[in-house]
């Protein structure tokens, strides 16, 4: 069997203490060098092109690990595709440039504009994080990187979510977003995940903020839900494509080397599937398969699920029920519906709020001022 996502949770420790992680409960240890080499052997056992996503807690308090696997990558020329995961505060113009020089790519955390990701994304000492998470971007802004976006949906986020694509235009670097809806496992458990209608609706503004920024600025920022959508469109036979854990094809290794099917299911036996040194056990990977693909069964009878590509299980899991899928399936049924309007037809909504936007290119000191009216 063969690995093509391999997730590294070089520790469980984390500078922040967002309200909504799922990782909160994970295992503090710091992975060592050896630990992260002999999974990255692993996988490249399978002889195919693989990603290596560096996770956490907030993977860069171990950057002597990161550094030694991107170090080992290149010097054995590995067909691996190397993405980072962080919260942004711990960049520095050294590790910027180091990543860049490696070709890795960078995700950072962010929930929308700084009075409502104050409320979700906060440091230790209950301050919102806004503050830090955005000298780690400027970091990357200086030295012409850019970055992607993920944005984590709750119900307290959902009726401002457009502001996001607003903030990403006046960061200057960003060039994605993605939206993940509420996960409950961790601290996830405490709060909710935002309604279907509110989801949807939330999805149409974001859209139509897109289109009005990309006409005003000339560049567009991709929404990750609609690449998705468009991709399916073109090979319809990858479903559920966004699931390695269900095609038997994913590792989560912790700190301490123990094989896991997703970040989100970390220390749950049920979903142990071996160890970096002892390797995947076949029978725990198959079960584990049998189970994701038989709960996610329902995905199959719905008439978009060619172009959705199914939900996710951890989410569903987590929440002991299939109440967090309405969001979900919110969120990727607009992405269907954006794909398939005519150009003429993408921007429906009238912006209705009033404020300034200053949007500064990650190469350029020119500065445009929009306002909405």
């Amino acid at each position: 069997m063969s690995i093509k996502m391999l997730v590294l949770s070089l520790t469980g420790q984390c500078n922040f203490a967002c309200r909504y992680c799922y990782a909160s409960e994970h295992d503090r240890s710091m992975m060592s060098p050896e630990t992260a080499l002999a999974a990255v052997k692993l996988a490249a056992d399978g002889g195919e092109r693989f990603v290596i996503q560096f996770s956490g807690g907030e993977p860069l308090l171990n950057f002597d690990c990161l550094k030694a696997v991107v170090d080992y990558v290149h010097q054995e020329k590995l067909p691996a595709v190397l993405q980072l995961q962080t919260n942004g505060s711990l960049l520095t113009d050294k590790i910027a440039k180091y990543l860049y020089k490696n070709k890795v790519a960078i995700g950072v955390s962010l929930d929308g504009r700084p009075a409502v990701n104050d409320k979700l994304r906060l440091k230790k000492n209950g301050y919102g994080a806004t503050g830090e998470i955005l000298k780690g971007i400027e970091v990357l802004r200086r030295n012409n990187i850019a970055c992607g976006v993920t944005c984590v949906v709750t119900s307290e986020n959902v009726d401002t979510l457009e502001g996001i694509v607003d903030f990403a235009y006046f960061l200057g670097n960003i060039r994605k977003i993605g939206f993940d809806i509420l996960r409950g496992q961790g601290r996830g458990r405490n709060l909710q995940p935002p309604a279907p209608a509110a989801m949807q609706q939330a999805m149409q503004r974001v859209f139509a903020r897109c289109d009005e920024l990309a006409k005003l600025t000339g560049m567009r920022i991709a929404i990750a839900q609609q690449e998705r959508a468009q991709l399916l469109c073109k090979d319809c036979s990858l479903t559920f494509g966004h699931c390695y854990a269900m095609n038997g094809e994913a590792a989560f290794v912790d700190a301490k080397g123990d094989i896991y099917a997703c970040s989100s299911l970390v220390g749950n036996a049920d979903f142990y599937l071996g160890n970096v040194y002892t390797g995947l056990e076949p029978s725990l990977v198959e079960k584990t398969k049998q189970v994701i693909a038989e709960s996610m069964d329902f995905c199959r009878q719905c008439d978009d699920f060619k172009l959705c590509g199914g939900g996710c299980f951890a989410r569903w899991y987590g929440f002991e029920d299939k109440s967090a899928y309405g969001a979900e399936c919110s969120m990727k049924r607009e992405a269907i519906k954006k794909r398939r309007l005519p150009k003429a037809r993408q921007t429906p909504l009238v912006l209705t709020t009033r404020h300034d936007l200053r949007w500064k290119t990650a190469t350029h000191a020119t500065e445009i001022i929009i306002t909405y009216k």
